[in-house]
């Protein structure tokens, strides 16, 4: 198998071409070099790559030089894709099924809102969650900096990528012009990160915000996406208002997972056999803790109550932890559940469902149980088609 590099190099001189040389290493030795335009796509093939997977993965340097400019960058090898294993529709990375489990990660920090105070703190999540055993994290509502997927790359983190949401309420829609600057935007979030190979799919709608009803406008967005990005998979609905578009028959439950399953709730669709069967959010346990660990704002300090399930005590948090992760289990070997995200990594604001709390300075997971149970997801995914 030949590994495929797709390179454009961008001058600020866009009305001519030049060539550039473009050289791929491997731990200093030179594995392939090629010569090509700017300001235009080419390609080239690098012989029998060792592949990139979260179990091994594997980066390759990259050199680019122009006269006597010279830029650095990375690259990875691998395919994501959809087939059928033992009669069901399942992911597929380099050619094999691999159960997808992560966490619903939203990125919040309580002195900067959206900005990590460092690279080091916004790295310390995902090394928690590879450390549990997650191979996935579903970056929920938000586009990180590129140091981010960077450092999923490097760790070996699937991304399932959301697409910031309008509003998030059925009343109030988008108008046109706002659909026309959603798909815009689209589009902008795939064209600059497409280069990621942690990144395995798009997510266009979650849970219906923003996403218009009166016509299904997913399908549209989703092919687009498609045309952007062959390379990926698209979750075209997560959630609720499934019409059938994208790759993935998504559902969100909290009280108990309902993955690939004959049974569903009011909000959610019934499981589509012709797509990959996803549980996109379920858990959401809740833990109050003292207020050093909160968003000390009096208005989210009232939501805390609307926590779907508050445990009162760690120890019966890990406890219904534990059972939820077992009843997805069950499903895993029974129906025909490809993948799950758990809400959430850390707490934020008024919500206390997380893995850590808001400051990260408590950690309630049973460091041993958890990685136990989620071996055991992966173990009852082998045991239904060879899944990594």
């Amino acid at each position: 198998m030949n590994g495929q590099v797709n390179v454009t190099v961008h001058t600020s001189a866009t009305n001519t071409t030049s060539n550039v040389m473009v050289t791929v290493h491997d731990n200093g030795d030179v594995v392939a070099t090629h010569r090509g335009p700017t300001n235009q796509p080419f390609q080239f093939n690098v012989k029998s790559p060792k592949l990139w997977s979260p179990n091994s993965p594997k980066l390759y340097n990259v050199t680019v030089t122009l006269g006597k400019d010279q830029i650095q960058s990375y690259t990875g090898f691998r395919t994501i894709s959809k087939g059928t294993v033992n009669g069901v529709v399942r992911p597929l990375l380099n050619g094999e099924f691999i159960f997808m489990f992560g966490t619903l990660d939203q990125g919040f920090w309580p002195d900067g809102i959206y900005v990590p105070p460092t690279k080091e703190a916004m790295v310390y999540d995902l090394k928690m969650l590879k450390n549990l055993g997650f191979n996935t994290v579903r970056k929920h509502i938000k586009v990180e900096p590129q140091l981010f997927y960077q450092a999923c790359d490097e760790l070996g983190l699937l991304v399932i990528q959301d697409m910031p949401s309008l509003r998030p309420l059925q009343g109030i829609l988008p108008n046109a012009d706002q659909q026309v600057e959603f798909g815009r935007q689209l589009e902008l979030l795939v064209n600059q990160h497409k280069s990621f190979p942690s990144i395995a799919t798009w997510v266009v709608y979650n849970e219906g915000w923003g996403q218009i009803t009166s016509y299904y406008p997913e399908f549209e967005l989703t092919e687009r996406v498609k045309q952007l990005d062959p390379t990926r998979l698209v979750d075209s609905t997560t959630g609720w208002f499934d019409h059938g578009a994208g790759d993935f028959s998504d559902n969100h439950h909290y009280a108990n997972p309902q993955c690939g399953s004959p049974f569903y709730s009011i909000d959610s669709s019934p499981y589509d056999a012709r797509r990959i069967g996803l549980q996109g959010e379920f858990g959401g346990l809740g833990n109050n803790v003292s207020i050093e660990h909160l968003w000390n704002v009096q208005a989210a300090i009232d939501t805390i109550d609307q926590t779907y399930e508050l445990d009162q005590t760690i120890e019966i948090w890990n406890y219904r932890s534990h059972i939820m992760l077992a009843e997805l289990q069950d499903q895993v070997k029974r129906f025909a559940c490809s993948g799950g995200i758990w809400t959430q990594t850390t707490d934020v604001e008024g919500e206390v469902n997380g893995l850590m709390t808001y400051d990260r300075r408590l950690a309630r997971v049973d460091e041993a149980q958890w990685k136990a149970d989620i071996q055991g997801l992966y173990d009852a995914a082998a045991a239904r088609g060879h899944a990594k």
